[in-house]
């Protein structure tokens, strides 16, 4: 996935994360603001409407008062009076003087057995049911509110102790109705006795209302109502979806405003869907802009990208135009510098490829490719059909008989990351002709340090190895010892000094001295000192192996050539010998000689010195060993 599309994902799941998270917040928040504010409103009401009513009752308390307080009244109720009597005369003429002066509907004056013994204005009905309600629900002197009419008509009954006499005075509805219906909801005025709910407004519902009443009208809110009872607080029906709020008043008449709980979270669910549209309002523009940016963002990046598709195709003059003077100017420059260092060293390193007769390639172990220097077929003719390794000449190529088992095994070496060292192989050339190279490779590895791509060089170093080869065949042998004798260990020296630059290896001079050689002679014969030297030289000889040459320098003395001293470590060859010359041998006299020598090395790495300087050194490291106390070696590193 590109790196555009990742940061336009990572933005949109940031975004919407972010706004999701603040929209729920705010949400908590609006429902948590809602429900206070409703819950307010509802205690807000309940106490408005309980100060209204406290003051209204009062009011209608006192009015009562000034009405029985009349002397008509008071003279009726003071004895007994039929009817037609000046008493009854004047007491009804007072109270009906009263309810057409708009002041009571009606009002009913019965004894002790409840039989009405004096009414005036309402019907005989509505006077009785009137003072049914004074003698049921209310306590003296206390105002009781009522239907009057089953139609939603409320009015007001008074009862009290007049003398021997109940008097009920029903007060017309004036205000009673404004005041329990300042609300939405619904708003029930109870009785002292808590028994009934005679007030209710807001909703449809009509009627006095029983707590006790389990009509499909009445219980929703059955729960509430009985929660009136309690002392003046906030309370739920028994699920939670009706809340009320009670307030009393100093008659003892109770204020119970109620609510259902649905309304609040109807009122807060339309800001609910107000923060989500703004929410993803806000995401859809944020979005946007962060695409925008991302796009200018990564746009330089997207130019950098093509300048490389066009340089790795070969367009060596492409660059990145220098877009501003911020970060990505300033990254412009430095890649546009780094490019050209780039095309200045391919092309000095493939000058020095092209006036090179060495071969370079390279093979690519991820995507299993082999290149070669464009000098690759001035050596030899094979044309690979591919790039890959199958294909490539490092598979096909002919190898000698004599080197093939080496050269596969080396090869195999290679696929599993490790470099050939120091081979020297025989192949085919472009002629037919086999011909001496040395492969040298090193491995590129990664970050974990796993190979990625070898890179190898073939050197042409058929004319020195042949002259090595002829040397060899040619060489003159010092007839005592049956080694090379000095002119001939001279000229080997020399060859692995033009060597040593192909082979990029080092190689060591030995140089060995007999330690009180005369004694041989002067104590024994020379007969035995010939035979301590063959003694020598064969040990030299077998120290030594293929690993280098031995020659007879003179006298007593004996030169070593080690090849490849990196990798052919001369001290252990320095310790075998001197191990194996203490062992001795037995003469012809039947005597048994220990031979002790001593051994200077010298370790050459480049091709700027002459031989004879070569085995100076190593002379010189060999006198040391002589002054210290011989039968030991020591270098002389150059």
């Amino acid at each position: 996935m590109k790196v555009k599309m990742k940061l336009m994902i990572v933005a949109a799941l940031l975004l919407i994360a972010t706004m999701a998270a603040f929209s729920v917040f705010l949400n908590l928040q609006l429902s948590s603001t809602s429900q206070s504010m409703f819950d307010k409103y509802l205690a807000d009401v309940s106490s408005m409407q309980a100060s209204n009513l406290d003051r209204y009752t009062k009011d209608i308390t006192d009015r009562y008062n000034t009405i029985t307080a009349m002397p008509a009244v008071q003279k009726f109720t003071s004895g007994t009076f039929s009817s037609g009597s000046a008493e009854y005369t004047a007491a009804e003429n007072a109270l009906n003087s009263l309810v057409t002066s708009g002041t009571l509907s009606s009002a009913v004056v019965y004894d002790g057995s409840n039989n009405i013994v004096l009414k005036a204005g309402a019907v005989a009905e509505t006077v009785t049911n009137a003072a049914g309600a004074c003698e049921v629900n209310a306590q003296d002197n206390v105002p009781v509110f009522f239907n009057e009419d089953g139609k939603n008509t409320y009015g007001v009954s008074v009862k009290s102790k007049v003398n021997n006499y109940n008097v009920g005075l029903v007060f017309k509805n004036t205000g009673i109705s404004n005041i329990i219906k300042q609300s939405k909801g619904l708003v029930f005025v109870v009785d002292p006795l808590n028994s009934i709910a005679t007030g209710v407004a807001g909703e449809t519902y009509g009627g006095n209302y029983d707590q006790n009443d389990a009509t499909a009208q009445c219980a929703p809110y059955k729960d509430a109502v009985k929660a009136a009872t309690a002392a003046p607080s906030k309370n739920y029906n028994a699920d939670g979806t009706v809340v009320a709020y009670v307030s009393a008043t100093d008659s003892g008449w109770k204020s119970v405003s109620y609510q259902e709980t649905a309304r609040a979270i109807q009122a807060s669910s339309s800001s609910y869907g107000a923060v989500t549209g703004v929410a993803v309002a806000l995401i859809i523009i944020f979005l946007a802009a962060a695409i925008i940016l991302i796009v200018i963002v990564t746009k330089p990046l997207y130019k950098i990208q093509d300048i490389l598709i066009k340089i790795s195709r070969g367009d060596h003059d492409a660059r990145v135009d220098i877009m501003s003077k911020n970060e990505y100017g300033d990254l412009a420059r430095v890649f546009n510098d780094i490019v050209d260092n780039i095309i200045v060293s391919e092309s000095r390193y493939r000058t020095i490829i092209d006036m090179s007769d060495n071969i370079i390639f390279e093979w690519n172990l991820s995507t299993k490719e082999v290149t070669f220097s464009n000098n690759f077929n001035k050596k030899f003719s094979y044309r690979a059909p591919s790039d890959h390794f199958a294909d490539s000449f490092l598979i096909k190529c002919k190898v000698h008989p004599e080197d093939a088992d080496r050269y596969t095994a080396d090869l195999q070496k290679l696929e599993k990351g490790e470099n050939f060292k120091h081979n020297e192989y025989r192949i085919k050339n472009i002629y037919g002709d086999y011909i001496w190279v040395l492969i040298r490779t090193s491995s590129i590895l990664d970050q974990d340090g796993k190979p990625i791509k070898i890179v190898g060089v073939i050197v042409d170093i058929d004319r020195a190895k042949k002259s090595e080869n002829v040397l060899t065949a040619r060489a003159s042998f010092d007839s005592l010892t049956n080694v090379f004798n000095r002119e001939t260990i001279e000229v080997a020296i020399n060859n692995e000094i033009e060597l040593i630059a192909a082979r990029k290896s080092e190689f060591a001079i030995l140089f060995v001295d007999i330690d009180d050689f005369k004694f041989y002679n002067d104590q024994y014969s020379h007969a035995t000192g010939d035979q301590v030297l063959r003694f020598t030289a064969t040990t030299l000889k077998n120290a030594v192996g293929d690993k280098g040459m031995v020659g007879r320098y003179g006298g007593d003395e004996f030169i070593i050539c080690i090849k490849d001293a990196d990798t052919n470590d001369p001290s252990l060859i320095a310790e075998s010998i001197l191990k194996t010359l203490k062992e001795g041998f037995d003469s012809d006299s039947g005597d048994h000689f220990t031979v002790n020598v001593s051994i200077g090395i010298s370790v050459i790495r480049d091709n700027t010195k002459r031989v004879e300087e070569i085995i100076g050194q190593a002379d010189d490291a060999m006198y040391k060993i002589k002054k210290s106390g011989k039968s030991n070696f020591g270098y002389l590193e150059t």
